[in-house]
């Protein structure tokens, strides 16, 4: 029971407090999106917020399958425990993990869809006017100077081509009643904002992955129940990953297999919805086109059936390693007491003797 009540509140406490975090990063990043140098930025908006919260909630509910597993190995292996508190830890681990997955992935998932309708797009930055009184650079190598950025968002100003080979007056152009927003900065709203961030590489390529799964489940949930079934394949493939926390004794290690493990599911789901895996793919895909996506749903099924098989048979080695511990340590206790009991009989004997 006691488990049980931690694993609950660590699942909710993991589900409010990633939701915020990540809603809180959205609104951070949103608002250095729309901030123009030269004018106050915004530090809190609570739609932004909110549409972070709704934004981010899928990632969250889809890591706290990893969290549970991690949680799990870290209350069996914190304190030195009997085998016996281990195996009914594990039973209850596992069936609270099962009950938990399946609340993610059959309510809190399509809720988060249906509810986040129109927040999944490839960006939403709010375009603000441009400052004046700055140079910007564009991506074609010109240089604008904006003197004056009417309502509209069309501005006066000077631009200066760096691409000309001579450096003459008559490089310098004064122009009138231009977008200003041609100087390329999307997605946000000042070049020169976008120059000083510069958002990595890894970073856009996570969120890319990121959209691409988000953006076929809302296809399969609107597609029905057994389309969603068929996509939620792949929280079959990370129920399985619970069996890796049996790899090794040492926990550090077992915490890095179960978090490349569920990354290595995600990524391989998104290879495949991004039409990047090999021709078999496709080729499965049309033999059995009943079925939608099967060659995917067939890869997460082989996926849990291996990690599962896998996770069974290091269950039983570990458990009769510490069962053939407990039992050493059984035998020394006992020769302990037996050497303790000749001791106190021999020194007994002794004392009678001098008496």
């Amino acid at each position: 029971m006691k488990t049980a009540l931690t694993l609950l509140i660590s699942y909710l406490s993991i589900c409010i407090c990633g939701i915020a975090l990540c809603g809180l990063l959205y609104m951070v990043c949103e608002g250095l999106g729309a901030s123009v140098v030269g004018q106050p930025m915004l530090f809190f908006s609570f739609v932004l917020f909110k549409k972070g919260m709704l934004f981010s909630s899928p990632i969250v509910f889809a890591f706290t399958n990893m969290h549970m597993i991690l949680k799990v190995l870290r209350i069996n292996t914190s304190r030195k425990h009997t085998v016996a508190f281990v195996d009914r830890n594990l039973v209850v681990g596992f069936l609270c993990y099962l009950l938990f997955t399946s609340v993610t992935w059959f309510v809190f998932f399509p809720l988060s869809i249906s509810f986040g309708d129109g927040f999944f797009g490839a960006g939403s930055v709010e375009m603000n006017r441009a400052s004046t009184g700055y140079f910007r650079k564009s991506e074609s190598g010109i240089v604008y100077f904006f003197t004056k950025v009417h309502e509209n968002g069309k501005a006066d100003g000077i631009l200066y081509d760096t691409n000309a080979k001579k450096s003459t007056n008559s490089d310098v152009i004064a122009f009138t009643d231009i977008p200003s927003s041609s100087v390329s900065s999307y997605p946000y709203s000042d070049v020169l904002v976008k120059n000083a961030i510069k958002t990595p590489k890894i970073v856009t390529y996570c969120l890319k992955v990121y959209q691409t799964l988000v953006g076929e489940s809302k296809i399969s949930w609107n597609n029905g129940i057994f389309s969603w079934i068929l996509y939620s394949s792949m929280a079959l493939a990370l129920v399985s990953i619970f069996g890796l926390q049996f790899t090794s004794s040492w926990r550090l290690l077992n915490t890095l297999g179960i978090f490349i493990a569920t990354a290595c599911v995600f990524f391989l789901n998104y290879l495949y919805y991004a039409d990047m895996m090999p021709n078999f793919f496709m080729d499965l895909d049309y033999l059995l086109k009943f079925i939608d996506h099967a060659s995917v749903v067939i890869m997460n099924f082989l996926i849990f059936a291996l990690c599962t098989a896998f996770g069974i048979i290091m269950c039983i080695y570990r458990r009769r390693i510490a069962l053939r511990h407990a039992a050493e340590q059984d035998e020394i206790v006992n020769d302990d007491e037996e050497f303790s009991e000749e001791t106190d009989s021999a020194e007994m004997a002794d004392s009678e003797e001098g008496e």
